[in-house]
């Protein structure tokens, strides 16, 4: 049985035996802030634990670039974690400007992930940063 709730003639769910189905990975979100880099040369981070997130919407943003002919392409990698070799899972590649360049990645199915770069130009220098949006 249930009882009706007064306000708004609504069946009060709290008191009733009707269950609501709940997914709750699409409720919890973590940012996560992966580089904040100024860079004149070829580089990568450690490794990211991200063994509670299912898929992430990610950006890079490119506040400042300097040289000549510059350009920075950005690879984010999941590591294998048998042999420790890397998969790019996504990649931004041939930026010249500042800017925001938007992804999806999903499903994540890599334990850890890290975020490499490599530039090129004449003393080439970009500021950028790499955040995501996990979803756990």
């Amino acid at each position: 049985m249930y009882k009706r709730s007064i306000a708004l003639n609504e069946v009060a769910l709290t008191d009733s035996r009707i269950m609501l189905p709940v997914d709750i990975q699409s409720r919890f979100k973590i940012p996560l802030t992966l580089v904040t880099e100024t860079v004149t040369a070829n580089g990568y981070t450690t490794d990211f634990d991200l063994s509670m997130i299912s898929a992430m919407e990610v950006q890079i943003k490119v506040t400042a670039v300097g040289g000549t002919s510059p350009v920075l392409n950005v690879y984010i990698e999941g590591k294998f974690e048998g042999s420790g070799d890397y998969k790019v899972i996504a990649s931004q590649e041939g930026i010249t400007t500042t800017g925001s360049w938007f992804f999806t990645i999903n499903p994540l199915v890599f334990r850890y992930i890290r975020i490499r770069w490599t530039i090129g130009g004449t003393s080439p220098s970009f500021t950028f940063r790499v955040e995501a949006q996990g979803m756990v």
